[in-house]
C-alpha cells in the first residue's frame, strides 16, 4: 500500500456528512491539526497523541524537602478514586510496623 493510499483512506474515514464528503474531510483535517497544534502548549504531564505518560507520574511538590519523612514513605503516585479515613485494626497496626521495621533503612542502625 503506497502512503498517499493510507493517507486518503485516514481522510475517508474521518468522513462523518456523506452528503458533503469535501466539507466533512476538511473539517476533520482541521480539528486534527488545531489539536496538535494545542498539545504543544499543554504542560509536560498531560497525555497528547504525541506524547504518552505514564501511568503514576507524580505531579505534585517533592516530598524529600520534607524533614523526618522515612524513604518509605517518599514513594510518587497519585490516588485513585475518593479518599476515606478508617483506623487500622490491631493485627494490621502490627503488620504495618513489622514492614516499616524491617524495610527501611533508617532503622537498620537501631536493630542492630
Amino acid at each position: 500500500m503506497y502512503p498517499f493510499e493510507r493517507y486518503l483512506r485516514r481522510l475517508k474515514n474521518n468522513v462523518r456528512n456523506k452528503a458533503r464528503v469535501e466539507g466533512s474531510i476538511c473539517n476533520a483535517y482541521l480539528v486534527e491539526e488545531a489539536t496538535s497544534f494545542c498539545a504543544h502548549y499543554f504542560e509536560s504531564y498531560v497525555q497528547t497523541r504525541h506524547r504518552k505518560v505514564p501511568r503514576n507520574v507524580d505531579i505534585s511538590e517533592s516530598t524529600e524537602n520534607y524533614e523526618g519523612n522515612l524513604s518509605i514513605f517518599m514513594q510518587s503516585g497519585r490516588p485513585i478514586g475518593k479518599g476515606t479515613t478508617r483506623y487500622l485494626m490491631e493485627d494490621e497496626y502490627k503488620a504495618a510496623q513489622v514492614y516499616i521495621l524491617l524495610n527501611c533503612p533508617e532503622v537498620k542502625p537501631y536493630i542492630e
